[in-house]
């Protein structure tokens, strides 16, 4: 019993000092400290000179909450020449009279109605956004118009009127064929705030900025939001055909881009643009529940791997400072052994890393110093999540808007 003992007290110190190292280095590790860095807040009027032709592509299913205010965003654009393709995808509330009301009042707005289900081999969203390429493309052979950059966001964004004028002329002065921006969050409650906060974090860690840009490395940084592309890398890889199965198609997109030959350029645009995620703990939950596991590519072996990171590198460490803090009041703690004290000193440095480095992403959400200490919780959390989007995933697939996708 005590060798079982000594080897479990092993395990945890060893949990305990990975967490520690690993929070450390992305602290110390510039290239990951410099991602929340990288900031466009231009919002002064400048020169229509050579800006080129833009579309803009948004679909939206069941968006009629917010349609009156984002879609009257997208077209008070402060922008020379553009065009507005809104692709109401099937839906069933007030979003198709909403947006043939708007479609009267802008000259610029075109409207497509997406009836019918995707086909075969296709998600919901991709195919929407197809379509309006499509009809785009059978416009401009009308009427000559064509566009030079296509611009990808979605129908909950609210933009401000400087938005498309700040990334054409971002994406022109560092030569980009590719430019990710990435929204201001808004939060309705704390618990939808927990949980995103863990997204921007992990994002920044998996996809780090300059790696993200940088044509040496496959991976990529862009988010549905908004993409902004020009037009001759898009049709090269054939569109959103080239990720016509995909439930996460934004990173997907991105990196096939990238592998095309695209210059990346990505950038946080709080001042640009905002969005609330997700309204509620419920749309919240079918939102992620739907993403989660999709974002692992459907891999069991991956969800392992991160779901055991996860509770090694986030939860750990902070559970096992309370457990021994605890122990050390009590008394039950021999603190002139390192059988006593070295737990204790490896969880609170991995527990001070680990808020450390949450502390720049609550700071990029505009949230209060707690947050900065929401690791644990939030990634516990979010761990109920990826288990229950691998169980719907196999038990009839994962749901949104009505729609299955397994």
């Amino acid at each position: 019993m005590a060798l079982v003992l000594w080897w479990l007290w092993w395990l945890w110190v060893v949990a305990l000092a990975g967490g520690a190292g690993v929070w450390g280095w992305l602290n110390l590790s510039r290239t990951h400290r410099a991602t929340l860095g990288y900031v466009l807040a231009e919002t002064e009027v400048r020169s229509d000179a050579g800006l080129p032709r833009v579309a803009i592509i948004v679909p939206g299913r069941d968006e009629a909450e917010h349609l009156p205010e984002t879609l009257r965003g997208l077209c008070a654009q402060d922008y020379p020449d553009y065009r507005v393709v809104f692709v109401d995808d099937a839906s069933g509330d007030g979003t198709p009279g909403i947006a043939r009301e708007m479609a009267g009042c802008y000259e610029h707005l075109r409207v497509v109605r997406n009836e019918a289900s995707p086909p075969a081999g296709w998600v919901g969203k991709p195919h929407a956004v197809w379509r309006g390429y499509e009809a785009l493309v059978a416009e401009e052979r009308r009427t000559g118009w064509r566009a030079e950059w296509v611009c990808f966001t979605d129908a909950d964004i609210h933009w401000h009127p400087q938005c498309l004028r700040s990334a054409v002329r971002h994406g022109l002065e560092t030569g980009a064929d590719l430019v990710g921006l990435y929204p201001e969050l808004r939060f309705g409650s704390w618990v939808e705030a927990l949980v995103q906060v863990q997204l921007v974090l992990a994002l920044g860690v998996l996809y780090p900025v300059e790696r993200a840009m940088d044509p040496g490395h496959e991976d990529t940084l862009t988010g549905g939001a908004f993409m902004l592309v020009r037009r001759s890398h898009y049709d090269a890889i054939g569109g959103h055909r080239a990720v016509q199965g995909l439930v996460v198609e934004d990173l997907a997109l991105g990196k096939a881009l990238k592998a095309n030959g695209a210059r990346v350029r990505v950038a946080m645009a709080s001042e640009l643009f905002w969005c609330r995620m997700y309204e509620g703990w419920a749309d919240q939950w079918e939102g992620l529940t739907k993403n989660a596991y999709a974002g692992i590519d459907y891999n069991p072996l991956k969800a392992l791997g991160m779901l055991t990171g996860v509770a090694m590198f986030n939860v750990l460490p902070t559970v096992s400072l309370l457990v021994w803090g605890v122990a050390v009041v009590v008394g039950s703690v021999d603190l002139s052994s390192v059988y006593g004290w070295l737990p204790g000193v490896l969880a609170g440095v991995g527990a001070v890393m680990g808020a450390r480095a949450m502390d720049a992403a609550r700071k990029f959400c505009g949230l209060n110093g707690l947050y900065a200490w929401s690791l644990a919780a939030g990634s516990a959390v979010y761990g109920v999540i990826v288990l229950a989007s691998i169980r719907d995933y196999y038990l009839g697939g994962n749901r949104w808007k009505g729609r299955r996708y397994g």
